[in-house]
């Protein structure tokens, strides 16, 4: 905290950052974690969206900190540092961990056809728009209702729901796409 710290130039933003880091860490961390499935770069990636909020600490106002439009803010600004992170490290599941949590005995083959389709997976989720791919993370990644994901996005739980029927339908099609490109 305290290197962050010497990132900031004046009291009034440092208190602002303060309140922020305070309200918004674990949050942060949760988002990072629940795309980056790892401690350390889910850390990192927490890091980094610290860092980025404090390149834009002039924007956003001392009164603003506990609504949900600054909290949209942090999550978006966490999930997408967390998905830059994991693009650049093209992270890819440990297989040796992955047999363990499964408990069952599969072939180096079958790992690798698993691997291969929950990475399409999540790249055909990176490519869907803004509005349905935060739909989908909030309500799959998150286990978020409809209404508590209507709260954080602004919008209303039927259009939370609509959202998310097409972006399932826009998930669907892309991965079909895919598998016969293949």
């Amino acid at each position: 905290m305290i290197a962050f710290f010497d990132m900031i130039e004046g009291a009034e933003n440092k208190s602002k950052f303060n309140q922020i880091y305070e309200t918004y860490k674990v949050t942060i961390y949760a988002v990072a974690y629940d795309i980056l499935k790892n401690v350390h770069d889910s850390e990192d990636a927490a890091e980094e969206s610290l860092i980025k909020i404090i390149g834009i600490l002039d924007r956003i106002e001392m009164d603003a900190i506990g609504t949900v439009k600054c909290k949209n803010l942090m999550i978006t600004i966490a999930k997408n540092t967390a998905i830059d992170h994991w693009r650049k490290q093209k992270h890819l599941p440990d297989p040796i961990a992955y047999l363990e949590e499964k408990e069952t005995v599969k072939s180096t083959e079958e790992l690798y056809i698993d691997m291969e389709n929950y990475q399409d997976l999540l790249q055909c989720i990176t490519e869907l728009d803004d509005r349905y791919r935060d739909v989908l993370n909030l309500r799959i990644l998150h286990h978020l209702s409809s209404r508590q994901a209507g709260n954080l996005l602004g919008i209303s739980e039927d259009n939370v729901n609509m959202r998310f029927m097409r972006a399932r339908r826009l998930l669907a099609k892309k991965l079909k796409e895919r598998s016969q490109n293949e």
